[in-house]
């Protein structure tokens, strides 16, 4: 990528001072309304940004724009009955607005960038070109999609990229692609003329895969005691162990003292301790397993907790009792858990 040089404004107001770091900070402070200036005409790249691990740029575009977000929810555009509809996806979501170099068309950069997805090994959930585009409807569809976007700036060039669906030269893209850990999406969209001396702006943004991680908030005595009283039963994802081991983690400290506490307010209660897996690996392996973690909950709940181990029975059941699917990494996760039971 070719980056144009900057020439160093001059700085009056620096003349006479003696400490280097006030003439470093004074010439970094001169430099930046032209550092700005030529992010805004997509001179260099935005920094701080980089490209996505999954999607990357055309050949010379530079980064204008992105924005990256751990979990979340986009709308990217599949079809019924041939024609476009909006489809919410959740994941680790990235978005990027690019601008291409001089020269380069709008179906040119669209063809790349589907060539290299599907070589990539995605399939199309939705794509069309130029006029197709236009009698779909689809850029309408596509004009909020980037004010929708997360990005680490304001940008009232990525909020009006596809403006009221009537930028030019409009195409679009939307593929899957299967892995281990579930389902990639990308969206992207192509468009001509407009800011930036006409030079092809492109809107791409990525799903991948991506869990809520439980176990970040403790379940308070109040609300265990209140669990035990309605079902008889209270699922405790506060306390953590390290994948396929049955050591408790230090970050389980404060989901066990509420355990206690309620324990300690009702001395007549007695509970099951259960320990509950998901249906990765061996049942066996997992009936053990389930069977260790439990254990462990009783071994600290008797042992730094002064709770009497004749009120404490520790039971692991593996897979046995779900409470969502096991064919998704989230219903995995809330699989995975320790149960308080009342006996």
């Amino acid at each position: 990528m070719t980056v144009k040089k900057i020439s160093s404004p001059s700085m009056p107001s620096c003349a006479g001072r003696a400490l280097r770091s006030s003439l470093l900070a004074c010439a970094l402070a001169a430099a930046a309304p032209a550092f700005a200036a030529a992010v805004d005409k997509a001179e260099i790249d935005r920094p701080g940004g980089s490209d996505n691990r999954v999607v990357g740029r055309y050949q010379g575009s530079v980064l204008y724009l992105y924005g990256d977000t751990a979990l979340g929810k986009v709308n990217i555009l599949s079809a019924k009955g041939g024609k476009p509809v909006l489809l919410s996806v959740e994941g680790k979501v990235a978005n990027r607005m690019y601008v291409a170099p001089k020269g380069a068309s709008p179906l040119e950069v669209y063809r790349n960038y589907r060539d290299a997805l599907t070589k990539a090994g995605f399939e199309p959930i939705y794509a069309c070109e130029l006029t197709a585009c236009d009698k779909d409807g689809t850029q309408p569809m596509m004009s909020d999609r980037p004010r929708e976007a997360v990005w680490v700036k304001s940008s009232a060039q990525a909020d009006s990229l596809f403006n009221s669906g009537n930028q030019p030269d409009f195409s679009y893209y939307s593929g899957r692609r299967s892995g281990p850990d579930g389902i990639t999406y990308v969206s992207i969209g192509i468009a001509g003329g407009g800011s930036f001396d006409g030079r092809v702006r492109q809107f791409i943004q990525v799903a991948e895969p991506s869990t809520t991680q439980l176990g970040k908030v403790k379940v308070d005595a109040k609300a265990i005691e209140a669990g035990l009283k309605r079902d008889g039963k209270m699922a405790l994802y506060g306390v953590n162990f390290d994948t396929n081991k049955a050591l408790l983690r230090d970050d389980s400290a404060a989901q066990l003292t509420e355990m206690a506490a309620v324990l300690k307010a009702a001395p007549a209660l007695k509970v099951f301790i259960v320990g509950h897996t998901d249906n990765q690996g061996e049942f066996g392996a997992n009936t053990t397993l389930s069977q260790k973690r439990a254990e462990a909950v009783v071994a600290a709940l008797s042992g730094k907790y002064g709770i009497a181990p004749t009120r404490l029975i520790a039971r692991g059941v593996a897979n046995l009792a779900p409470v969502s699917a096991n064919d998704n990494e989230d219903g995995r996760a809330k699989n995975r858990r320790v149960e308080m039971v009342v006996r």
